[in-house]
Formats: C-alpha cells, sequence, structure tokens
C-alpha cells in the first residue's frame, strides 16, 4: 500500500476526470491520499472530495501566495478573528486530517512583483494564525516554504518556545539545504519528497534523500504538478506515486517493499490515518 500525502484533487486540473484519476490511483496500490487546501474555496472543495470519496482526506489551509487576498481580515483582530473561526469549522469536518498547506514562499512568480516587506510580514501573520489553528485543533501541519527556509524555521521555532507548544507536521516537496534539513529534523518533522526527485539532474535533492531518516520521509505526487519520470510534463496524479517510491528505493538503495511500507507507516502515524 502506498499513500500520497500531498495532491490537490481540488484543482480545476481534475474537474473532467477526478472519479476515474482516484480509481486509477486505487489500482496501483494508492489507497489513500490526502488533499491539501490553498485558500477558503479549495480547502472547502477538498473536504467535499473526502466526504464523498472514501479513500481520500482534506487539510485546510491558505497557501502563503494568497496571503495578500487575506490582509485586510489579518490587519485587525476582530476580522482576524472572523477567518480564524471560519477554518475552525473546517477542522472539526470528518476526514480532516492536518493544517495546509501553510508556510512561507518569496519566491518572485513569472507576472507577480517581488515580495515587498510588508509582503513578507503579511505571510508571517497568516502563517501564524494558522500554526495557532493546527494547536487548538490538535492537528498536524502541511508546511509550504520556497526560498524562505530561515525564515519559516526561525518563525516556527519562535513559535515553540512556549514549552506547551508542540505542533507535528511535514515540509512538503522539500529542496532546502542539508542545514535546513538538519534543523527540521531536530525540530521532529517530517520530509516530503515528489516527482522531481525522478529528475536525473536533481543530484541535490538525491542527496536531501539519502540525508534523511527513512523513518521520517513521506511520498507526494503534488499532482497536478511534478509528474515524475516517465511522465515528465504531463498533469501528474496519484497513480504515478509508484514511481516516486521506486525513486527513492533506488537513491537509498533499499528494497521497493520496504520504501512502501515504512513511508506508508510513516504517513499513517502523522495524519492518525
Amino acid at each position: 500500500m502506498l499513500i500520497d500525502t500531498h495532491a490537490h484533487l481540488n484543482f480545476k486540473a481534475f474537474n473532467k476526470d477526478l472519479p476515474q484519476v482516484i480509481e486509477r490511483a486505487t489500482k496501483t496500490s494508492v489507497m489513500k491520499i490526502i488533499i491539501p487546501g490553498a485558500k477558503i474555496d479549495s480547502s472547502r472543495k477538498a473536504v467535499e472530495i473526502a466526504h464523498k470519496y472514501p479513500s481520500c482526506f482534506a487539510a485546510v489551509g491558505i497557501h502563503p501566495h494568497h496571503a495578500p487576498d487575506y490582509e485586510i481580515l489579518l490587519a485587525e483582530r476582530n476580522k482576524r478573528g472572523i477567518l480564524k473561526k471560519e477554518f475552525a469549522s473546517f477542522t472539526k469536518q470528518k476526514k480532516v486530517v492536518a493544517v495546509g498547506e501553510v508556510g512561507l514562499d518569496y519566491h518572485q512568480y513569472q507576472g507577480y512583483p517581488p515580495i515587498s516587506a510588508s509582503g513578507k510580514y503579511v505571510q508571517k501573520q497568516l502563517f501564524l494564525l494558522q500554526l495557532s489553528l493546527a494547536l487548538e485543533a490538535n492537528l498536524p501541519l502541511i508546511f509550504h516554504c520556497r526560498q524562505a527556509y530561515d525564515d519559516l524555521i526561525f518563525t516556527i521555532m519562535s513559535f515553540l518556545k512556549n514549552p506547551k507548544k508542540k505542533v507535528m507536521g511535514v515540509f512538503h516537496c522539500f529542496a532546502g539545504t542539508k542545514k535546513h534539513l538538519a534543523s527540521i529534523l531536530d525540530l521532529g518533522f517530517y520530509i516530503g519528497f515528489d516527482g522531481n526527485i525522478t529528475y536525473p539532474e536533481n543530484k541535490h535533492l538525491h542527496n536531501l534523500v539519502k540525508s534523511t531518516p527513512i523513518e521520517r520521509i513521506l511520498l507526494e505526487t503534488d499532482s497536478p504538478f511534478l509528474a515524475p519520470v516517465p511522465f515528465r510534463g504531463k498533469r501528474s496524479q496519484p497513480s504515478y506515486l509508484p514511481h516516486i517510491a521506486a525513486a527513492v528505493a533506488s537513491i537509498l538503495k533499499k528494497e521497493l517493499t520496504l520504501i512502501q511500507e515504512i513511508t506508508s507507516g510513516n504517513a499513517s502515524k502523522l495524519f492518525n490515518l
């Protein structure tokens, strides 16, 4: 059995053939799929899909890329409370297993201006709100991070200085440095690897896989993105997860069945599946 811990089946890329996509996943032994939210609408849709399909589970959260949409709400205490209350209602839904994907993203996307200091501040405020939400709901987090690892790790460590605050989670689609990896592992988090580890030129990611204890590895497709070889360039989907598992087995020189067993156990433990 395999568990895809990150697949955006709530995105429009799957509007036309979602039942078939889920059926294909089952046929390739991908028996459970976690669908993360990126904002309120997609979080709601993730919950709806999870309620409809037995193999699917939901995570709810606001991706840092959408932080500007919530700047006004975050600026005022009472409105911030309204936003948190709305997401808290999601976390009480059956089959919601995480808060995510949440985090920081300082990458300059095509067609968008560079992230300003005020933009980074808004991202951090949104992230801290969702950290608190996960703590109160006793749910793990799915962290998104792009070109912001130092800030994200520092923010989490500062949040956890209170000994009463303890959160679990996974750094989704990890691509930081070995130093970042060491800090994340010290904090007790898991590491998610995706289809891009199958790309021959991605030696850095291959080395990160080697540096990560197998007991901390989760497998993800990040569908519809980052399709693994031999489907690179196509729409990714959960049925491609066995190719990612095979890549991890090859990099670590371990039996594929062992990788499947341990990573599925890791996912089950973290997300209480």
